[in-house]
């Protein structure tokens, strides 16, 4: 019950200030980040470009690297696996493409000795010696190109058979067409026996140094991935003193050129040796179009 005080008021009942309670502020969970596709190579580091030919995820520093500029993959990026894949297909085209030419070299020479014997022995003793050697080149370049010759020959004999039996002018008729065919063959033979000498001399004079340069493009792919792996083993540590004298990357042709000229020359680099080891793959594969 209320007390009234000496001077007949109520007294006031002030209560404390009450505690406010301040819940804590929610926490959030942030799920762990999705890194996405990795280098096939180099899974510290996350892919941006896949490989053309084999579809392998690479990283910036691969991508950088094995660009193609030129041929078949201008434009695109070809990993590793694949530039080693290509190195040993361009030896085996080019080592059977060379076989070839030579086994048809070997027999164009058998067969331009032959036919210049043949075309000597043609115009007989009783020639001048101008004619003979005329009558000896000529059979000469359709000696070089025998089975060709063989086979227009038969053909043009096989129409002249029809002629005489169809009654499309008879013998006479026949010999004609025969004659002025096989001069057309000795013309097409003479042509087509220069044209494969001299396709054969380029081919061999422009993939003679291919074998070399394509083992040596696939020697700085190999020292920059293990200047890629050395390096990161080993974070931290200068490049002089990984290539110190006894070191892993002493005799790294990457690191050199890193050393020397920086990354994006050694990058350049590599991307040559990437664009001229596809660009050789075409020159060797288009053999049969060119022979």
């Amino acid at each position: 019950m209320n007390q009234k005080t000496q001077n007949g008021t109520i007294p006031t009942f002030t209560p404390p200030g009450a505690p406010t309670f301040t819940p804590p502020k929610a926490q959030t969970f942030t799920p762990p980040v999705n890194r996405g596709p990795v280098c096939h190579y180099h899974n510290w580091d996350p892919a941006v470009a896949r490989c053309a030919r084999c579809g392998k995820y690479i990283c910036q520093d691969c991508a950088e690297a094995y660009g193609v500029s030129g041929g078949e993959y201008a434009g695109q990026y070809l990993c590793y696996d694949c530039c080693q894949q290509l190195v040993a297909q361009n030896v085996a085209d080019l080592k059977k493409n060379k076989s070839t030419i030579w086994a048809h070299f070997i027999l164009s020479i058998i067969g331009m000795v032959l036919g210049f014997i043949f075309g000597v022995a043609l115009v007989g003793s009783s020639g001048d010696f101008g004619a003979k050697i005329v009558a000896g080149l000529i059979y000469a370049c359709i000696g070089s190109v025998f089975l060709s010759a063989m086979k227009a020959y038969l053909s043009a004999i096989w129409e002249a058979i029809k002629m005489c039996f169809s009654g499309e002018g008879g013998w006479i008729a026949a010999i004609i067409f025969l004659i002025i065919r096989s001069i057309v063959i000795g013309i097409k033979c003479i042509i087509l026996s220069i044209v494969n000498t001299v396709r054969y001399i380029v081919y061999l004079k422009k993939t003679s140094h291919f074998i070399e340069s394509d083992t040596a493009a696939l020697q700085q792919m190999r020292d920059y991935m293990e200047y890629t792996m050395v390096c990161n083993q080993n974070k931290g540590v200068d490049l002089e003193s990984l290539m110190s004298e006894g070191s892993a990357l002493y005799n790294n042709s990457y690191a050199q050129v890193v050393r020397n000229n920086g990354e994006e020359a050694a990058d350049a680099m590599l991307r040559q040796a990437t664009t001229m080891i596809a660009e050789n793959g075409e020159i060797i594969r288009n053999f049969p179009a060119a022979a």
